[in-house]
This record gives structure tokens, sequence and C-alpha cells, in this order.
């Protein structure tokens, strides 16, 4: 019928690399505070690339968890995706960033570098945010703060089973629809308590945050993107021929929410943005040439606070970002074709798409 869409021409792997370069765009400026990058800083939301990409996710994971023999199979192949490249960015930092540190190897291989690779190796990256004397004099002491991120991702990979079974037994709007609701109330309530002040984090990449204002972006709260996504999936088949309607209403609910609510609605607009972008046009097999987002995002860090260290920000602000995302893109390329790709299930897509691409 005219207006369907093939789930499997997909244009989500395109997306996904373009929301992992809005959120080095936007740490360009964050980390190195150039008034020459504020444009950067004022108009690349990484709330926004980040939501999306939990919108995201929960479309592929549910999927992928229905199309797995079993839960081990389901797992097996999550941990095969994530945690290679994740391993690899971890503990490469941790021994390569040695000669930056203020203090001698012996200092800097105490406790402190064993509890920073413990506590990151186990995506409890906020007790130990920062290595001995690493980048002390940046404006942050972060070794990888995008990482943040991964140990909501890994809690969705654990949560979708029982996602799935309690769909099964109770109905799937039910259940639903109660995530949403308490998704909602741990959002907000959480935003209203950081409005009105609290005590400060300690183990955070963000001290002068309130606690609240932490938890309000934590796993509870991300849930409500998650679960969009996962809508998305389950009503595919019907959502897929009304992309010209889908667009309106997702155009109607951004402005709405830009100009008067303040994001109260962008779980809308952003799951409308998503399947929009993800299937109306097919843009071509982009997947054949791997799949660099996830290396974009978890390499971009560390990399940009080495070149500020090495005061190539302060040298020229063209240079630095020319420089910065050569590098990003060079090493997510690197990562990709020698670690992410050598682990993958053989019954991934990447692997599939790559068999059935000519030449």
């Amino acid at each position: 019928m005219r207006g369907s869409a093939d789930f499997s021409r997909n244009n989500l792997d395109c997306l996904r690399l373009i929301l992992a370069s809005i959120v080095v765009l936007f740490h360009e400026y964050a980390l190195t505070n150039l008034p020459a990058f504020s444009v950067l800083g004022r108009y690349m939301s990484p709330h926004f690339a980040v939501r999306s990409f939990f919108v995201i996710s929960g479309l592929l994971i549910y999927r992928s968890y229905t199309r797995s023999s079993s839960i081990a199979s389901y797992l097996e192949k999550r941990v095969r995706r994530i945690y290679p490249a994740y391993f690899t960015v971890v503990a490469l930092a941790a021994v390569a960033l040695c000669p930056l540190s203020v203090f001698s190897p012996a200092q800097y291989f105490g406790i402190g570098f064993w509890k920073y690779l413990g506590a990151n190796l186990l995506f409890l990256n906020f007790l130990a945010p920062s290595l001995p004397g690493v980048f002390t004099s940046n404006s942050s002491t972060g070794v990888n703060g995008a990482l943040w991120t991964l140990k909501i991702e890994v809690a969705f990979y654990l949560f979708v089973p029982v996602l799935h079974y309690l769909c099964r037994r109770l109905g799937t709007k039910k259940v639903m629809a109660t995530i949403f609701c308490l998704s909602c109330i741990w959002k907000y309530g959480f935003a209203w308590l950081a409005s009105r002040g609290g005590p400060r984090g300690i183990y955070s990449l963000d001290s002068s945050r309130s606690i609240y204002s932490q938890l309000e972006v934590q796993f509870p709260t991300q849930l409500v993107y998650f679960s969009a996504g996962v809508l998305l999936l389950l009503y595919f088949d019907r959502l897929k021929f009304h992309f010209r309607t889908i667009s309106c209403i997702t155009a109607c609910l951004f402005l709405l929410d830009h100009w008067f609510t303040g994001d109260v609605l962008d779980v809308f607009w952003i799951s409308g943005l998503v399947f929009v972008f993800g299937f109306w046009r097919y843009f071509g097999n982009f997947a054949k040439y791997g799949d660099f987002s996830y290396g974009v995002y978890i390499v971009h860090w560390p990399i940009l606070q080495t070149l500020i260290v090495f005061g190539v920000a302060r040298l020229n602000p063209a240079i630095f970002l020319l420089v910065s995302l050569s590098l990003i893109g060079l090493t997510a390329l690197l990562m990709w074709h020698l670690v992410e790709s050598r682990f993958l299930a053989s019954s991934s897509h990447y692997r599939q798409v790559s068999l059935k691409a000519p030449g």
C-alpha cells in the first residue's frame, strides 16, 4: 500500500550517528568554554540527542528480545554489542592517560586508579569519574562524562524481559500506561524538588548540581522515552500508513513545547521525529558501512579532554574543531573495525547486511 514502510529498510543507523554528532558538538563548547563555540552550546541539545537514543533503544532492543530464541541468547547479543568497545575505551584510557597525570606512575597506579577501573568497568562511573591527577587543569576532571547513559542502557536491557513478561501477563496497554505514569511522577517530582534546591551531588562529574537534579535524569525518568520506542514497535503496522499526519502532529507539538510548555511534551514529538526520520523515506543501505555512532559517542570526551590539556583549544578554535572531529571519526572507525564488529553475533543485523552488500 502507498505510504507503507518496511521495518528492515530504516534510517536508524544514520539517525544515531547524527545524534551522536550532536552530543560531540555540544561538548566541543561545554568542555572548552570557547566563545567561538557558543553557537554549538545554544543549538546542539544533548538532552534531545540522549532522549532520542532511548526512544530508538526501546524500539530496537524490544524487537531484539522478541526475536531471540531465549533470554540467554538475547543477553549474549547485548553484551557482544556494547561491552567490548566499552571495556576497550575504559581500560585504554586508564592506562594511556598516565603520562598526563601530575602524579608519578607509582602514585598514579594506586588505589585511585583501581577504583576508577573497577567502578567504570561495572558502569558505575559516578563512583569514580576521574583518574588520579588527570585533567586537573581542565574545566571538568571527568575522564569520560558521556558514559553516564550506559548504565541506564544496561538497565533497559535487563528490564526488557520483565517488561515483556508483565505485558503478556497483565496486558500491554495497562502495563505501558502504568510505566509511563510512574516514570512521569519520578521525572517531574524530582524536577520540582530540584527547583527548590537540595544537597549537592558528591559522587558526580558535576558536583554543582543538586542530588535531585541528578536523580531527575536517571533510569526511571528515561523509561518514558524507552517505553515510547517500545510502543512505536508494537504499533508499527498501524502507524506506517500515517506518516504525513504524524509529521504534522510532531511539528505542532514541537512548536508548542518550544514556545509554551518547555519540554513537557518532548517524549511525543521526539518519538514522532524518530519514527518519521527512521521509516518514511529510505535513504539507502547505511548499515553496510558499519555503525559508528556508538564509537563516536564513547570516545569523543577523552579525546576532547586530551586536546584541551595540550592547548589545542587555545591555539585556534577552527583548528581544534577540525583536529578533534577528525580524531573522533578516525577512532570510531578503528573501534568499529578492530573491536565492535569482531564481537558481533553471527545473526547480527550488521553481519547480515555486510554479507548482502555487493562486492
